[in-house]
């Protein structure tokens, strides 16, 4: 028993049978994989391409007190504040490094109405323009090499009186930014004196190709209602450019516009009046020497421009697009030459122009060579290609009900809107537009009202604000909806009329202007290489191969080192109509 257990413990293997399967297939030698990077004989084409990329919208918020001039009398209830942005530096230089932030430098000018403590010579509303200065660190992340354009506006005002003589505002600034970053890429062409063989597909690829900055000065009379009295000073003024038509061609791009000008301002027809010499911006005559007799005048004019913008160079442009700034124009009481007073628009409108150009351009997405290993690394670069501009316009009309506290109307005397925000997308097909404007109104109250107090000579009036939803939609067939859209919108006019004592309608048109581009993946071939493997068997010269659903021709030659038209020729066939499950004679 001892004998037979010891025997057992001492078992010996045998090959035949204890052996796996794997075991008995001799080892092979690891492979010893050499890489030749290619740097004698290797072509690249250079590609110059201009990004234009406009980061997401940031909210800066002011506060400060404001304090009501020694020249006006005390406040009793502010109507209305807007404010107009005018950023010290616009344009920032290309970053030589990455930055994690922007400096923002620049004035907010305020236009405030207010009713007075008590009317008299006064008048019913005081106007007041002050300015707030500011600078804050905007945090972004922008590329090395990238120059910037930032663009502000006054998102919103919230406002609160402290006493007779001061109030405190709250402003919200909305900033953009728009990143232009040259990227200059390097396409691979081929090796010389090589017989590689390389699939190529055509991309359009679109560039800020010039960019053109200019400025036209403005200088023009603005005519005031038949029938109104003299101007004798400015209470409000809203100013904003709206672009009609764009033609980028030769050697210049035409620009045509419309500046729109909303006005409040006081008129009157008394002696005093007459008798005045110097008229400023502000007052012509002084407080104490107005009388009841002055009068609120609303006046809305339009007046049209052509810019005509040199190029460096002639080109046919693939599209374009617009950039106004409008923070140097006002409107000013002046006399003309015959001694006349006249409001006077004034100052400089600052055009950016884009010009895009589209090329087309054939690039390598993959490769091999007949009798070596070649291998490759390929990066994707950011491009993309415009699909095409837009134009569209949409109307809003809404009627409103005024609150018990505004009291009844008797007349409208403002009007005036500004875009809040906006968001568009693209459709199959459309591009559509939804957003958000603020009409804000100036009404004279009804007599017997409750905002009317005092005589019933002395008239009183009321600010009432609403947002209004607006959509557009513009068509655009070559869009599939994957396309990024950057849009401007300009609010073409404003305007209320009175239904009723106790109702308003508010109607509004609004332009949309629209770049469509869509993210181009743009494959480059990267560090090129010859790999050798030692003790690498050569593949046999000839095989027969069926076709597989996934397989092309072009899979099929790469992989047994052959090419289309060798395999094509072989078996009489034609490229694109290889069918799964066909059979192929290979020739290397």
């Amino acid at each position: 028993m001892q004998a037979a257990g010891q025997k057992e413990r001492g078992h010996t293997m045998s090959y035949e049978k204890d052996i796996p399967d794997f075991a008995l297939v001799p080892a092979k030698e690891p492979e010893e994989r050499i890489l030749i990077p290619i740097t004698q004989g290797a072509v690249y084409c250079p590609v110059q391409v201009t990004n234009k990329t406009e980061k997401p919208k940031t909210v800066i918020t002011l506060e400060e007190d404001v304090l009501v001039p020694d020249t006006r009398p005390d406040l009793r209830e502010i109507l209305l504040i807007t404010g107009k942005v005018r950023l010290s530096n616009r344009e920032i230089d290309p970053m030589t490094k990455n930055e994690d932030s922007v400096s923002l430098t620049g004035d907010v000018d305020l236009q405030t109405l207010y009713i007075p403590e008590k009317g008299g010579v006064h008048g019913p509303v005081i106007s007041i323009s002050s300015r707030l200065s500011f600078r804050e660190q905007w945090h972004i992340s922008l590329e090395p090499g990238a120059s910037v354009l930032l663009e502000a506006n006054v998102d919103k005002i919230d406002w609160m009186v402290i006493n007779e003589r001061k109030y405190r505002v709250k402003i919200s600034l909305g900033v953009r930014a728009i990143q232009y970053q040259d990227c200059r890429i390097q396409l691979f062409e081929g090796i010389t004196e090589e017989n590689l063989q390389t699939l190529r597909e055509t991309v359009e690829i679109t560039s800020v190709d010039l960019r053109k900055k200019d400025v036209l000065s403005v200088r023009e009379d603005l005519e005031k209602k038949d029938g109104d009295a003299a101007p004798q000073n400015i209470l409000m003024q809203h100013i904003s450019i709206v672009e009609n038509y764009k033609q980028a061609a030769g050697e210049k791009v035409v620009i045509n516009g419309f500046i729109y000008v909303n006005l409040l301002y006081r008129a009157a027809e008394t002696e005093a009046a007459s008798e005045s010499g110097g008229i400023s911006a502000e007052e012509s005559i002084p407080l104490e020497q107005q009388g009841s007799s002055m009068q609120l005048c609303h006046l809305q004019e339009r007046v049209e421009f052509t810019q005509f913008i040199p190029l460096p160079q002639p080109g046919q442009w693939s599209g374009s697009s617009v950039c106004f700034d409008d923070s140097d124009l006002k409107v000013k009481l002046v006399q003309n030459e015959e001694g006349e007073e006249v409001l006077r628009l004034e100052g400089d409108i600052t055009t950016w122009v884009n010009l895009y150009r589209n090329v087309e351009k054939e690039i390598i997405v993959d490769g091999y060579h007949k009798e070596k290993n070649f291998v490759c690394d390929f990066e994707e670069a950011s491009c993309r290609t415009l699909m095409g501009t837009a134009a569209g316009e949409t109307t809003v009309r809404e009627i409103i009900s005024l609150e018990i506290p505004h009291g009844e109307a008797e007349e409208v005397m403002y009007a005036a809107g500004e875009v809040l925000d906006s968001e568009s997308r693209a459709e199959n097909g459309k591009i559509i537009t939804e957003g958000i404007l603020c009409g804000k109104i100036i009404c004279r109250a009804a007599a017997g009202g409750e905002m009317a107090s005092g005589s019933a000579e002395t008239d009183t009036y009321f600010a009432v604000s609403r947002d209004l939803p607006f959509r557009c939609v513009t068509a655009l067939p070559q869009l599939e909806g994957d396309e990024t859209v950057t849009s401007r919108i300009y609010l073409k006019d404003f305007w209320a009329d009175k239904i009723s004592s106790k109702q308003l309608e508010l109607n509004a048109a609004v332009m949309v202007c629209s770049d469509a581009m869509r993210q181009t993946p743009l494959p480059v071939l990267k560090n090129p290489a010859f790999e050798e493997i030692r003790g690498e068997r050569k593949s046999k010269p000839m095989a027969v191969y069926i076709a597989r659903p996934e397989d092309t021709l072009w899979s099929i030659a790469k992989r047994f080192q052959s090419t289309v038209d060798t395999i094509c020729q072989i078996n009489q066939i034609e490229e694109g109509t290889l069918m799964p499950g066909q059979k192929l004679l290979i020739l290397r």
